[in-house]
C-alpha cells in the first residue's frame, strides 16, 4: 500500500510531475484505448503531462495502473483490453492520430468543470482520471480520519499508512472530537501507538471512556475493533502498559464500562501489570482490582431499569437524556410504559444535536409502522456478521397521534439539520428508491464488488431464466494454498405463507413441475472454477412458489479463498448456449464472510425482484423440518428479511431536497439526480435527451454510491 494506490482507489487520481522525454503518440492512443475497454480515460491535463514522458517510463506507470484497475473491477484484463498485448501491439500511426483528435474533440465539445467525472465518447461514459495534488491526497487522509461510519477492513489500512509512513502528517495532531467515530479513532490512536508517536495527552484527546481504552488495546493486538470477536491480547511494551493505564487513570467512571466487557478486561489486565504501578496510577489500579473482586457498581441500564419499575416518568426522562442514543431507542418503551410523548419529545428536541443522522432515520422507519399491530420484530447487531436477530414477542400498536408527533418532530429535527448543508439546486428523485435501504455502517459480512446495502430489493432484468451462480478461484488463500475446494449452491423454494416446497441439489434437476438445470456439483479446477444454477421462473410460479432462498456453503470459511463470488443473470432458457463469463457479471456478491453458509440473495418470483441480503450465517441452517413446519430456520430468518424495515433512501433525499434544493417532476430539469437504476450511464442520457435549451451539468447518484452517499448525505 502506497500513496498510488490509495489515491487513485479512492479518487481515481494520480500525482505526477512533466518531464523532458516526448510519449510516442502510439503508445499514449493504444494505452487510452485500452483505458475505455475499461470505461475509464485521461484527462486533458493529465494527458498533456504524460506527453512529457520517455516511453519506458510510462510503460512501467501504466502498467501500474492497469493492475490498480483489475483489482478493483475484479476482472481478466486480457479478455476485456482492445489490445491486451501492450506494448508490443499498438494501434498504427494513423489510428492513434484519429482516435487522439476524436478524443480532443470530445472534450472540447463538452462543459469543462474544474474535475469532470465523466465524459461522453462515441456515446460512450467513461469514468476520468485525474491529475492530483499533494493537498487534495491530505484531504483524503482526512476524509477516512472524519469518516461518519466504522471503515471498511481496507479504508483502515490506509488510515494507518496516513498516520505512520506519509510524510505530510507527520507533524498532525487531530483535534479533541475530530474523529467522530470511536472505532476509527482507536484504529488511528493504536498505529501511532504501535508506532512509537503517541503522546497520553494526543490519545486522551480522542479516547475518553473505559471502553475506547479496551478498543485502543484490541487494535494494538490486530483484533475487532467492534468488540463483538474476543482478541488474543499480545504482550505491551512498557511504554505501552504506562500509556493505556494512564489513560485509564484519566477515564471517568470507568467501572461500568470496565464490567461491561469483565472477561476481555480481566485479559487485557494479565498483559499490563497493573500491580508494578499501583502507585503511580492508584486509580485505574483500583479500579481493576474491583473488577477482579466482581463488586459491580449500579450500570447505566441498571438505573434505566431501576425508573422503569419504579413507573418515574420523570426519573425516566432524565436519566436517557444523559446518553441520547440510548435515549432514541428508547422511544418507543418509554411510550408504551406511559411516558407523556410530549415529555419525551421536549427532552428529546434538547439533546438533538448528539444523536447522528442514521439513528434518527432509523426512528422514522420504525415508528413509520407503528401504527399497525407486529406480531414479530427483525434486527441487526452492531458488529456481528450473523447479525439478524428474529423476536418473536408482538407489539401493540401506538396511539396514531402519538406515533406522528414523534415522526413531525424527527423530519423536522432532520431538516434544519440539512438547510445547513450547501444548496442542491433541481432535485429529481426516483420513487423507486424507497426499495433500497440507507447504507450501513460498513460491517457487512461481504465486501461487495458492487456495494449495495443490506435489504435492497432489486428488479430482474428481462427474461425468463435467471441464473445465480458461484465463482472461486484457488491458489493462495491467506498465508496457505487452497488446491481442494469443496462448495455448494442450492435454492430453497416456499409458498407465500412460507411453507416449504422444494429444494434444488448438486445433482442435476429433474422435476416435472417445473424447468431447471444445475451445472452439477464441481470441486476442483487448476486456477478457478464455478456451478450455476438455472430456473425458470413462469414454471416456478406455476408451482405455486413464491420465494426462492438462495444459499451458499462450503466446508471452510469463504474468506479462506482468495477469491469468491456469488451472482445473478438473465438467460433465455435453462442451459442456454448464450455465452456465460461470470467475471463480466456486474450483479455478483465478493463472500468473504468468516463463516461456512450464507444466503447471499433471495428472489421474488412474482414480483420479479431480487433482495440483497449478504447474511453469514455460522452454522447452516435447517430448509425444513420433518412434520413440514414453516417455522424452520431458513423461513425464519428469511421472511424476517423480506419484511425488515429500514430505513430508504428515498426518504432521505427526499428530506435533503426538502431543505436545501428544488424539487423537479422530470429528469431533464434536474441538476441532481437520484435513480434507483444500477447504471447511471443510462440515466444520464435519458435526462440529457429531455433537456430543453443549454446542457446542464448534471450528476447522477444510483444506489451503489454507498461512499458517496455517506458523506455527502449522512
Amino acid at each position: 500500500m502506497d500513496l498510488f494506490s490509495i489515491y487513485f482507489s479512492r479518487n481515481l487520481k494520480v500525482i505526477i510531475a512533466e518531464r523532458e522525454g516526448k510519449l510516442p503518440v502510439r503508445i499514449l492512443a493504444t494505452a487510452l484505448r485500452n483505458l475505455e475497454s475499461l470505461g475509464y480515460t485521461f484527462s486533458t491535463k493529465l494527458i498533456d503531462v504524460l506527453s512529457s514522458w520517455e516511453r519506458d517510463r510510462f510503460i512501467s506507470w501504466f502498467e501500474r495502473l492497469m493492475d490498480e484497475l483489475r483489482q478493483i473491477k475484479g476482472i481478466n484484463l486480457k479478455e476485456t483490453l482492445m489490445y491486451p498485448r501492450f506494448p508490443k501491439r499498438k494501434m498504427n500511426i494513423q489510428e492513434s492520430k484519429f482516435y487522439l483528435n476524436a478524443l480532443m474533440h470530445s472534450w472540447r465539445q463538452q462543459s469543462h468543470e474544474q474535475e469532470q467525472r465523466i465524459l461522453l465518447l462515441n456515446k460512450l461514459r467513461l469514468r476520468v482520471i485525474h491529475l492530483g495534488s499533494e493537498a487534495d491526497f491530505y484531504q483524503v487522509g482526512m476524509d477516512l480520519l472524519t469518516a461518519k461510519a466504522s471503515l471498511t477492513p481496507v479504508a483502515r489500512e490506509q488510515l494507518i499508512w496516513f498516520a505512520t509512513k506519509y510524510e505530510g502528517w507527520a507533524a498532525f495532531e487531530p483535534e479533541a472530537g475530530q474523529i467522530p467515530v470511536r472505532e476509527n479513532a482507536a484504529v488511528y490512536c493504536a498505529a501511532l501507538l504501535k508506532a512509537g508517536r503517541a503522546s497520553v495527552e494526543q490519545l486522551q484527546r480522542q479516547l475518553h471512556t473505559a471502553t475506547d481504552i479496551l478498543r485502543l488495546a484490541v487494535a494494538c493486538s490486530d483484533g475487532d475493533v467492534s468488540l463483538k470477536k474476543n482478541t488474543r491480547f499480545r504482550s505491551f511494551t512498557r511504554s505501552e502498559r504506562r500509556i493505556i493505564l494512564a489513560l485509564l487513570e484519566g477515564a471517568s467512571d470507568p467501572l461500568e464500562d470496565l464490567f461491561r466487557y469483565k472477561g476481555r478486561w480481566q485479559r487485557l489486565a494479565e498483559r499490563l501489570h497493573p500491580g508494578e504501578y499501583r502507585h503511580r496510577y492508584p486509580e485505574a489500579v483500583a479500579a481493576l482490582d474491583q473488577l477482579q473482586r466482581g463488586e459491580q457498581p449500579l450500570t447505566f441500564h441498571g438505573r434505566v431499569e431501576r425508573a422503569f419499575e419504579q413507573k418515574d416518568n420523570q426519573l425516566i426522562v432524565e436519566t436517557l437524556a444523559q446518553r441520547p442514543r440510548e435515549m432514541v431507542g428508547l422511544l418507543d418503551r418509554m411510550i408504551r410504559s406511559g411516558v407523556p410523548v410530549q415529555q419525551v419529545i421536549g427532552k428529546m428536541e434538547t439533546v438533538e444535536e448528539k444523536v447522528s443522522t442514521r439513528a434518527l432515520l432509523r426512528v422514522l422507519a420504525h415508528f413509520g409502522t407503528r401504527t399497525e399491530f407486529q406480531v414479530t420484530r427483525s434486527f441487526f447487531r452492531k458488529g456481528i456478521t450473523a447479525n439478524l436477530y428474529v423476536s418473536t414477542q408482538p407489539l401493540r400498536p401506538l396511539n396514531v397521534e402519538d406515533v406522528h408527533a414523534v415522526i413531525s418532530t424527527v423530519e423536522h429535527t432532520l431538516l434544519k439539520r440539512f438547510a445547513l448543508l450547501p444548496p442542491l439546486g433541481n432535485v429529481y428523485i426516483d420513487e423507486r428508491l424507497q426499495e433500497f435501504s440507507v447504507p450501513s455502517e460498513k460491517r457487512r459480512a461481504s465486501e461487495f464488488i458492487r456495494a449495495l446495502s443490506r435489504a435492497s430489493w432489486i428488479s430482474l432484468p428481462t427474461g425468463d431464466t435467471v441464473r445465480f451462480f458461484l465463482w472461486w478461484g484457488e491458489g493462495l488463500g491467506g498465508e496457505e494454498r487452497i488446491e481442494r475446494v469443496n462448495t455448494d449452491l442450492s435454492g430453497v423454494m416456499y409458498d407465500e405463507d412460507w411453507r416449504y416446497m422444494h429444494q434444488t441439489s448438486r445433482t442435476h434437476l429433474q422435476s416435472n413441475e417445473y424447468i431447471a438445470a444445475n451445472s452439477r456439483f464441481m470441486v476442483t479446477a487448476s486456477d478457478e472454477a464455478a456451478k450455476y444454477m438455472d430456473l425458470h421462473l413462469p414454471s416456478v410460479c406455476r408451482l405455486g412458489t413464491r420465494y426462492i432462498v438462495i444459499m451458499v456453503n462450503r466446508d471452510n470459511t469463504f474468506k479462506d479463498l482468495p477469491e469468491c463470488y456469488a451472482g445473478w443473470i438473465m438467460r433465455q432458457g435453462p442451459q442456454s448456449d448464450e455465452m456465460f463469463d461470470p467475471s463480466t457479471v456486474q450483479e455478483r456478491i465478493d463472500l468473504t464472510a468468516t463463516s461456512r453458509s450464507c444466503i447471499p440473495a433471495i428472489i421474488d418470483v412474482q414480483e420479479r425482484r431480487i433482495l440483497w441480503c449478504d447474511l453469514g450465517l455460522k452454522r447452516q441452517p435447517k430448509a425444513h423440518h420433518p412434520v413440514g413446519d414453516n417455522k424452520a430456520d431458513v423461513a425464519l430468518i428469511a421472511r424476517a428479511m423480506t419484511e425488515l424495515k429500514r430505513p430508504d433512501l428515498y426518504t432521505l433525499f427526499m428530506l435533503h431536497a426538502k431543505a436545501r434544493g428544488t424539487l423537479v417532476e422530470t429528469l431533464g430539469m434536474a441538476n441532481l439526480v437520484f435513480t434507483a437504476e444500477l447504471e447511471s450511464n443510462r440515466v444520464a442520457e435519458v435526462a440529457e435527451y429531455l433537456t430543453e435549451g443549454p446542457p446542464v451539468e448534471r450528476t447522477v447518484i444510483t444506489p451503489l454510491e454507498q461512499e458517496y452517499i455517506m458523506k455527502q448525505f449522512l
